[in-house]
């Protein structure tokens, strides 16, 4: 799996990344970063259907902040989000993808594979690890 940069993808809501619960988030400077945090995952018994990773434009549309690519479902979601506290981290990261920066997302159901993806992504990255539970977002030192 490689960040995602410029790839053309459709619009579908099966595209649309909505926002994470129980995953974690970090943003990583660049390509090359993001694809050497998703390598040790992987290697680290993560699968690729754990991850995303997504960079610059591409990731900006992917997550469409403002909802409105994504039909009815994906513009009625990001509106809820940018009234809730969750709109400070939406305004995080599509100001880091703007800049071209990137964006790994790796889901976790248990505290072990938290805490290991959590200490795999600091390994690869000076920015805050998120962790976002069901109704609360935590960082991971």
């Amino acid at each position: 799996m490689t960040a995602q940069t410029g790839k053309e993808h459709d619009t579908s809501f099966d595209d649309f990344i909505a926002f994470p619960i129980h995953k974690l988030v970090s943003v990583f400077e660049s390509p090359h970063d993001a694809d050497a945090a998703v390598e040790e995952l992987t290697s680290n018994g993560f699968s690729e259907n754990d991850i995303e990773a997504v960079c610059g434009l591409e990731g900006e549309r992917r997550m469409d902040f403002a909802g409105t690519k994504h039909g009815f479902a994906g513009m009625v979601l990001r509106n809820f989000q940018h009234i809730g506290p969750d709109r400070t981290y939406l305004e995080r990261y599509e100001k880091h993808l703007h800049d071209g920066h990137c964006i790994v997302i790796v889901n976790v159901k248990s505290k072990l594979r938290k805490e290991r993806a959590a200490r795999i992504l600091h390994h690869h990255t000076d920015e805050r690890v998120t962790y976002f539970g069901a109704l609360s977002a935590t960082e991971i030192r």
